[in-house]
């Protein structure tokens, strides 16, 4: 008996091991890792710096109910070849600075939001932004993210992301005739913060002496500023895959319109571009020129245009505070969740940024 019960207690200790780590297993937070966009590019800095950056957004991924979940502590490696080149410690004070929750749909989303048509399950996300010398050629990112739960319970995913430079296929030109300075530029550098529009550049027109507002005009009236009206142009050839031009002028340059503005439009989501045209030029490359003026835009859906041609009038339409052009290159058809991507106009700078002077000639 006793020679029987020698044999049982390590069974017994044994089988309570496995049930104890499959209830220690089983209660720990349950959550994945999502990396948005999905493709990461790099971009050289602009002033001489010889620097890279890049942005990405880490979502924690939930199947049901997140559970209160925030993060705790992340460990971040940059590497080049296979080898780590840059170790960095994340400490649940320092996430909490970068967390948000850009992805999910929540009662105070405006009606006109871009995260009506990408919503993700996410507890939260991360933006992790990165500026390294070009010299250690970065090319995957590795995050080990720690999260906690309400009750304290802790869980702990890996991912790791490819980084890369984006090799344009279409030369473009810039598709605003005349004079213009850029307003809003890359991410990298400040400018547009959401990564549908990551690497958009934000154009207005310049009168001949370089001013943004006509000579001896008012002040804070759309028809004052210098760029009002101008051509808009096909930056390349290719095939008009969206079209709108219903969208009303703003009447208040300065201000955003409000949600009681979008509310009032057909399809407010798709009003947030104002009067826009995407163009498809092949190889995964589209061209999106948003805030024209209503019912200059002249082509349509299935059109075929040439680089060059007149598609429209600068306007301030959509979420825009004043005359611009907003451009932007992305990877696929769909406004707000296709990919954003780097770009160079020919005969510009590279890579262009805010203060920076072109002509569209």
């Amino acid at each position: 008996m006793r020679r029987a019960l020698r044999r049982l207690l390590p069974l017994s200790i044994l089988v309570s091991c496995i049930v104890g780590a499959q209830v220690a297993y089983a209660s720990q937070p349950s959550f994945g890792l999502e990396v948005v966009p999905a493709r990461v590019f790099k971009v050289d800095d602009p002033g001489g710096s010889n620097t890279s950056s890049f942005v990405f957004n880490l979502a924690a991924i939930c199947a049901r109910t997140c559970g209160g979940l925030v993060p705790v502590q992340a460990h971040v490696e940059l590497s080049s070849g296979g080898s780590a080149v840059v170790r960095q410690d994340w400490t649940a004070r320092s996430l909490a600075k970068i967390k948000g929750e850009s992805y999910r749909i929540g009662p105070d989303t405006p009606v006109a939001s871009p995260t009506r048509t990408f919503a993700l399950p996410e507890a939260f996300d991360l933006r992790f932004y990165f500026r390294n010398p070009r010299a250690l050629a970065v090319d995957s990112v590795l995050v080990r993210l720690t999260v906690a739960d309400a009750s304290g319970r802790r869980a702990e995913r890996s991912l790791r992301i490819p980084v890369g430079y984006y090799s344009q296929k279409t030369a473009l030109m810039v598709p605003l005739r005349g004079l213009a300075v850029v307003g809003q530029d890359w991410i990298t550098n400040g400018g547009h913060g959401g990564l549908w529009n990551g690497f958009a550049l934000d154009l207005r027109g310049l009168s001949e002496d370089y001013g943004e507002r006509r000579p001896g005009a008012v002040p804070h009236q759309n028809v004052s500023a210098a760029g009002w009206g101008r051509e808009i142009i096909a930056p390349a050839n290719g095939r008009v895959i969206y079209a709108r031009n219903d969208v009303p002028t703003n009447t208040k340059p300065g201000n955003e319109p409000g949600d009681d503005w979008f509310r009032q439009l057909h399809d407010p989501v798709m009003a947030f571009a104002g009067n826009c045209v995407v163009i498809d030029h092949g190889n995964s490359e589209y061209s999106v020129m948003m805030h024209m003026q209503p019912g200059s835009v002249t082509v349509r859906v299935g059109d075929r245009v040439t680089k060059g041609e007149v598609i429209g009038r600068l306007g301030n339409s959509g979420d825009s505070t004043g005359p611009h052009l907003h451009y932007q290159l992305q990877s696929g058809p769909e406004l707000f969740k296709s990919q954003s991507l780097p770009f160079k106009f020919e005969n510009t700078d590279d890579p262009l940024s805010q203060g920076a002077y072109v002509d569209g000639k």
